[in-house]
């Protein structure tokens, strides 16, 4: 990932904990265990492929009950996840829970979004998460709506709509990041830039949109950003000023080219 995005875009890390041990004895049992792993891999890849969805549905996200679970302390809460850099924890945004789940799976999705818990807190105190649920304006359907209309629009107007015309080709969209419902950032770049066969030429446009006036955004540009050539390590703000520069955790939603939508990551 290149520099200009690591210092703008949400510090966000998916990472999948399998956790197994690799004990065969034999060729047999080796490729056996090695077969059912892939089959826990396949598992959990395509249940972290549904969380988008889900959330976005407002639905309960379950994660593998735990052993001894009737023994513990029922846990049900409204939480907003932080992820502790120092301690590798995800913990609720005053630092005083942490959260964990099954082993094999992930709760960094939910970094950054208030959710509901439910769950079990554990003698060491910590709390393990049996269901998630998103409660924020990722699973606000009006939020949403508004949202996928913008981006859609921004999609396929980015060429007009840009501050400068495209150096090699026509400006693509690759992502959008919700500051809030009003702010945020549109990143864009040439297809040739995008697949590393021209100079990088990413841009980031930062916007506010406060209103419409029938079905067309009324788009205020609060900076435009983009990547020093000379310097990979600098940005240049060629207009405005970027006040959300050290943000984190905005909401990010990538286009899927298979789903032909912008799907929220």
């Amino acid at each position: 990932m290149r520099n200009f995005k690591k210092k703008y875009l949400q510090d966000k890390y998916i990472f999948i904990f399998l956790g197994a041990a690799i004990i065969a004895v034999g060729t047999f049992g080796f490729r056996d265990h090695l077969y059912k792993l892939g089959q826990t891999e396949d598992t959990v890849d395509t249940f972290e492929d549904t969380m988008p969805a889900q959330c976005e549905n407002g639905d309960w996200i379950e994660f593998p009950d735990m052993t001894g679970a009737n023994q513990y302390e029922k846990f049900l809460g409204k939480e907003k996840l932080s992820y502790d850099e120092a301690h590798s924890t995800l913990t609720s945004e005053d630092g005083t829970k942490n959260f964990i789940t099954d082993e094999r799976y992930s709760l960094f999705f939910f970094v950054g979004r208030n959710v509901q818990i439910d769950g079990y807190k554990l003698k060491n105190g910590e709390i393990y998460a049996k269901k998630v649920k998103c409660i924020g304006a990722e699973s606000d359907k009006n939020a949403l709506y508004t949202r996928r209309k913008l981006m859609s629009y921004i999609k396929e107007n980015i060429n007009s709509l840009a501050l400068e015309q495209a150096p090699h080709d026509v400006w693509q969209v690759e992502n959008f990041y919700f500051v809030n419902d009003a702010d945020l950032y549109v990143e864009y770049e040439t297809e040739g830039s995008f697949m590393e066969e021209a100079p990088y030429d990413a841009h980031l446009w930062l916007i506010r949109v406060s209103e419409w006036s029938g079905d067309i955004p009324v788009i205020k540009t609060l900076a435009y950003i983009q990547e020093d050539p000379d310097d990979f390590d600098k940005n240049i703000v060629k207009q405005g000023e970027d006040i959300y520069k050290n943000t984190k955790n905005m909401t990010i939603y990538e286009f899927d080219d298979e789903m032909n939508q912008w799907v929220l990551q």
